[in-house]
């Protein structure tokens, strides 16, 4: 009896004073489109993204004179609103256009994760309704062809938004890239508008030069968000989502500066919001400045191993073979080092090598995401030399290294 009476008082402890209201407003994939959208109004009431939305209202407007916009590109880090921003345009576009009776569709086609040619062109293919899920069976051309033929009656604008467009993993031709730049322009009659968002500045560099010269678009450059506009997003998800009586002053400003100074990333900063508020609810107390402190330091650990859910096979490996290095020398390697341990890690797990240029371009990529750091050392006479350092901090190495043979064997 005892036992029962205490988890009863447990109970009514956490339901008399709850933190979280409505949780799925700290996960956006929990929302319905129009619930997304409204939160995204609410935001961008604070006058947040400004410059931005500007831009890209500027390119997108001629639609409603009947002339033809030219392509986008989004760029910027994740979590600075590029999609979000796109897609809250695009919504307020469609009902403008409904209103001046010009015809417009748009279609979002998102690539979150990477994948190869085929599944990025069956995906587009799904979300027209031109196709079922493929895994084998069918080729390329005709999927292509069942596009352009559930495509062939429509005379409208049609704004393609593709979300990630780097991970798709090209190959010699760039064949997703020509059929959307070359020939589905050609083969459609609606006016196809290409709008691209991408984590990577310069991912068109290494496109063939024939798509890259049919690809002439235009460049809208995404800030990470200051401290200042990640706390106004901030209290927009305090007031929607948390018994705001129920979080301490100083909170949100904590979040929002520990989030500028890192990464100026919204998702990430709701995210460590959202966590504060789950362990002051485990704990059945207020959300308060220590309580960020522990949701931080959860958070750094979960980020670091949260890379193997999605990176692709390669920078898998060649992480692996950085860590395996930098274990085995004296804290710093160089690429060559690396590049050794690399053709083990590639002879273990079945996977055919990369040029040591294309891992040196990788080993950038991996600096980018905070994994190592680099320095040019003077050798003197003898010239100089790029060292690596690992900076994934030693709680999470034997984790890590765990969770990469696991995908890396699977």
């Amino acid at each position: 009896m005892a036992f029962d009476k205490a988890l009863d008082d447990k109970f009514e402890t956490s339901t008399a004073s709850p933190v979280i209201l409505n949780h799925r407003y700290l996960d956006d994939e929990q929302l319905s489109k129009d619930e997304q959208l409204q939160a995204l109004k609410e935001i961008f009431e604070q006058n947040i993204r400004q410059k931005e939305i500007d831009a890209l209202v500027a390119y997108l407007r001629p639609t409603l004179r009947g002339q033809h916009p030219p392509h986008i590109s989004l760029l910027g880090k994740a979590g600075v609103g590029k999609t979000a921003t796109a897609l809250l345009i695009l919504s307020h576009l469609q009902q403008v256009a409904q209103r001046k009776g010009v015809e417009l569709r748009y279609e979002h086609l998102d690539l979150t994760t990477p994948r190869p040619c085929f599944r990025a062109m069956n995906d587009l293919a799904c979300l027209l309704d031109a196709s079922k899920r493929y895994t084998k069976g069918i080729s390329i051309d005709e999927m292509a062809g069942r596009i352009e033929d559930k495509l062939s009656g429509y005379k409208g604008y049609l704004v393609l938004f593709v979300d990630e467009i780097d991970h798709v993993n090209t190959d010699m031709d760039n064949t997703f890239l020509k059929f959307l730049v070359r020939r589905l322009p050609q083969a459609i009659p609606a006016k196809l508008i290409l709008i691209f968002a991408s984590n990577r500045l310069g991912w068109r560099q290494n496109i063939d030069s024939r798509v890259k010269s049919f690809l002439k678009v235009n460049d809208i450059i995404f800030d990470p968000y200051n401290a200042v506009d990640l706390q106004k997003i901030l209290r927009v998800r305090v007031t929607k989502a948390l018994n705001a009586g129920m979080v301490d002053a100083g909170v949100v400003e904590k979040i929002a500066g520990l989030a500028s100074r890192e990464h100026g990333d919204a998702r990430k900063a709701v995210e460590l919001l959202s966590n504060a508020a789950l362990i002051a609810e485990r704990q059945g107390t207020r959300v308060r400045l220590e309580t960020v402190d522990a949701a931080y330091e959860a958070l750094e650990t979960n980020s670091y191993l949260e890379f193997v859910k999605c990176g692709p096979p390669h920078l898998q490996a060649v992480l692996y073979a950085a860590i395996l290095c930098l274990e085995d020398s004296e804290k710093h390697a160089v690429t060559e080092d690396i590049y050794n341990f690399y053709s083990k890690v590639c002879d273990e797990a079945g996977l055919s090598q990369l040029s040591e240029r294309r891992v040196y371009d990788l080993l950038l990529e991996l600096e980018l995401y905070g994994y190592i750091r680099s320095r040019k050392v003077s050798l003197g006479r003898h010239g100089r030399r790029k060292e690596m350092k690992l900076l994934i901090p030693p709680t999470v190495i034997s984790q890590l290294k765990s969770r990469i043979q696991e995908h890396l064997k699977g």
